[in-house]
């Protein structure tokens, strides 16, 4: 038996027959013409790192000099990373690259950077945005070049609507506020979002991603619909889908035109929101997108910036499955809070759903740590060896939260003799693993809070109790050390029940995660068995 594999059920998305129907006829609304299939060329895994280039162009301390250019590429090689996806612009509006339809970087200068003329973080910005027009250096196409020099794949990557702009100061003031939305306020969404329902803005960001294909695309294209999601009036999204799609369906017959001229074939990726509910709430036809074989690639991706354990890639690839397409679909969790053995616990639990392919975002922003940008540490390093693949991430920690977690989140346990119950997807078979004798330990910790020390609770995992006598308590938190009941591979369920509560304070479970430790030489010290013992 194979010890990661895809799980035979897709428990915990909550979808029914009916619902999953009427999802997928939803997506595929009308198309007006098919590409040409983008599957057959896709016989390679790729693992895609996503760099959102602010760090390079004013994040690091110092005189700027050319070498810094180099650095999102010089720091991938030797990794299991194929792809560079760059992204173009700072946010959506401010480009670096010389453009002629966006705005350019640090374009303007205003009040907010002129109080602190030297250590703001907004001076920084304009500061080098200015010396690279003065100079004429093209960031985008440097990044490009030395990737090509250096062998990565280079994809650049557009964000369809970032709003960042509207953060922190407003956005008359911000230095990340583009021209064509200061020129046109009267087409946004209520002051904020630039709204996709009028032909002017999406002829504006037609013309970006026309640059960008044309000038940089050397492997492929990513139109990134989730920074951020909203393109239309709250509730018009699903009626206005088609107005996307034909944006979708041009950036793919430029690709196609590259093609004809070269005769290589370039792969589109969309970045979409993590569920396909959501996509159609906001007007994202994934059904269409596929049926049409306008994406090779499709992205999910964190509805925020937390680390995600579980996201419902089932859905989407049941919908490649049903719609004939062989566009492939791969988790693209943010990296906030997120330790390495947290990486590689949510990565083992998407191949396990199915993905082939391995998607980073934001890998080098502040994760359970704060992080230094280029280089990376050594064990950044040997993070970016685990999780290219399956076989990379056998027999290494880790660490697997709740489906549900957020900070400030949990279930409160409010009745005595009721199971309060929370899931956890676990990607790998742990009875494997113990019986190839390399499980070293599976710590299952049920963390509390408002916990008192006569309040008598019962834990079970997948509908049987485990035994309290055997758990260790650490203040807020249970553990248990698993070893003949462990985990199942895919969903499993924990519950809560009180049994006695000491005072009127009602407890609350806030987090349930399991911990896995293993040792490929052997747990055991038993004499060996002749017999084999894989299933």
């Amino acid at each position: 038996m194979r010890p990661l594999r895809q799980a035979d059920e897709r428990p915990g998305f909550g979808w029914n027959c009916s619902l999953t129907w009427l999802v997928v006829t939803g997506c595929l609304m009308s198309g007006t013409s098919r590409a040409e299939r983008p599957q057959a060329t896709i016989t390679k895994s790729r693992f895609f790192y996503n760099d959102d280039g602010d760090r390079l162009v004013f994040l690091l301390k110092g005189p700027f000099h050319k070498r810094q250019l180099n650095y999102p590429v010089d720091v991938l090689v030797g990794t299991g990373v194929t792809t560079l996806v760059f992204c173009a612009n700072m946010g959506s509006d401010q480009a670096y690259y010389p453009t002629k339809v966006a705005s350019t970087l640090g374009w303007r200068e205003v009040e907010n950077t002129r109080r602190n003329p030297r250590f703001t973080y907004f001076n920084r910005l304009h500061e080098i945005g200015t010396m690279l027009r003065d100079r004429k250096i093209d960031v985008l196409g440097t990044v490009m070049r030395r990737a090509a020099q250096q062998g990565l794949e280079f994809v650049p990557s557009l964000r369809m609507n970032d709003t960042h702009f509207l953060n922190k100061v407003p956005p008359l003031e911000h230095p990340l506020t583009g021209e064509f939305w200061l020129k046109n306020r009267d087409l946004t969404i209520n002051g904020g979002a630039l709204d996709f329902t009028h032909k002017k803005v999406r002829e504006y960001r037609m013309g970006q991603v026309r640059e960008l294909i044309s000038g940089y695309a050397t492997d492929g294209f990513e139109m990134d619909f989730t920074r951020q999601p909203v393109v239309f009036a709250k509730g018009t999204g699903r009626g206005k889908a088609k107005l996307v799609t034909e944006m979708v369906r041009e950036a793919r017959a430029l690709l196609d035109r590259k093609k004809r001229a070269d005769g290589r074939r370039r792969f589109l990726i969309a970045r979409v929101p993590h569920k396909l509910a959501l996509c159609q709430f906001y007007g994202f036809d994934i059904g269409t997108w596929m049926s049409d074989n306008l994406v090779d690639y499709v992205v999910p991706a964190s509805p925020d910036r937390y680390f995600q354990f579980h996201m419902p890639l089932g859905e989407f690839l049941d919908l490649a499955k049903k719609t004939g397409s062989g566009c492939r679909v791969v988790a693209g969790p943010d990296s906030y809070k997120a330790s390495p053995s947290m990486y590689r616990a949510a990565m083992t639990n998407y191949y396990a759903m199915g993905q082939r392919d391995t998607y980073l975002f934001n890998f080098f922003a502040a994760r359970a740590e704060q992080r230094e940008y280029y280089p990376f540490r050594d064990d950044d390093y040997a993070l970016l060896r685990d999780l290219k693949s399956p076989v990379t991430l056998w027999g290494r920690p880790k660490h697997y939260m709740s489906n549900t977690w957020f900070p400030g989140s949990g279930v409160q346990v409010k009745e005595t003799g009721k199971a309060y119950k929370t899931d956890i997807y676990v990607g790998e078979d742990l009875a494997v693993c113990r019986d190839e004798n390399i499980l070293k330990s599976a710590t299952l910790r049920v963390v509390m809070k408002g916990l008192q020390k006569g309040d008598a609770l019962e834990v079970a995992l997948n509908g049987q109790p485990l035994a309290m006598a055997d758990a260790k308590r650490d203040g807020m938190t249970i553990r248990f050390e698993l070893s003949r009941r462990l985990p199942k591979l895919g969903n499993n369920q924990v519950s809560v029940t009180a049994r006695k509560f000491a005072s009127e304070m009602r407890p609350t479970v806030t987090l349930v995660e399991l911990l896995t430790e293993f040792n490929i030489a052997g747990v055991s010290t038993t004499a060996a068995n002749s017999r084999d013992r894989r299933k």
